[in-house]
């Protein structure tokens, strides 16, 4: 299993430069759909067409899941915007998108994962309120992930403006295997072994 975790993927996305061209990536904007600012959605999306890859994007929370599963078994990459980190494990339970994305992960295929992309890939989110409200419609009986990490990622660390509500996050939840990440810093996990890049 791969994966790619970043806070910012418009100022980290070209450390995939050698493996993403030609290759198709499912864009999913899920996260970002009910926020006031999704300017990093459109940077992304930028970035992806820079690296020339072929972006097929698709909204999890309207399509129909023939429609997902079509559109995932075509990709070599899996792509998840930031935004609301409890809104976008909602769509993914409520629509079994999550157990998809694990099948098709174990079929070798690389997930990327931008700020609350990252951060569903933890055991349990609740770690990560101080940063993301739970909207009141959340359908879930619980927080948790998708489990594909034994890690939980801070994003935007230390970054404006998430400066105070980041330290926050660490400061309540000291017993946890934190990795906090700046905007310029990536995490590469691969077969379990992870490593922190940066530009």
């Amino acid at each position: 299993m791969k994966l790619f975790l970043c806070s910012a993927f418009e100022q980290v996305g070209t450390l995939l430069k050698n493996e993403v061209e030609g290759k198709n990536v499912v864009f999913i904007p899920t996260a970002s759909i009910n926020e006031e600012y999704k300017g990093y959605v459109d940077s992304a999306r930028n970035l992806w067409k820079e690296l020339k890859a072929n972006i097929f994007e698709l909204e999890i929370s309207t399509a129909s899941f023939d429609d997902i599963h079509k559109t995932f078994e075509k990709a070599d990459i899996i792509y998840f915007t930031g935004g609301n980190t409890f809104f976008l494990i909602d769509q993914l339970k409520k629509t079994g998108v999550d157990e998809l994305v694990k099948k098709e992960l174990s079929n070798g295929k690389l997930y990327v994962g931008e700020s609350a992309g990252a951060i569903i890939c933890a055991n349990e989110l609740s770690y990560i309120k101080p940063m993301d409200a739970v909207p009141e419609d959340f359908s879930q009986k619980d927080y948790t992930g998708l489990n594909l990490i034994d890690f939980y990622v801070v994003p935007h660390y230390l970054c404006p403006p998430f400066t105070e509500s980041s330290k926050k996050v660490i400061e309540e939840n000291s017993k946890l295997n934190i990795e906090a990440i700046t905007n310029s810093e990536a995490i590469m996990v691969e077969n379990g072994q992870k490593t922190k890049m940066s530009l």
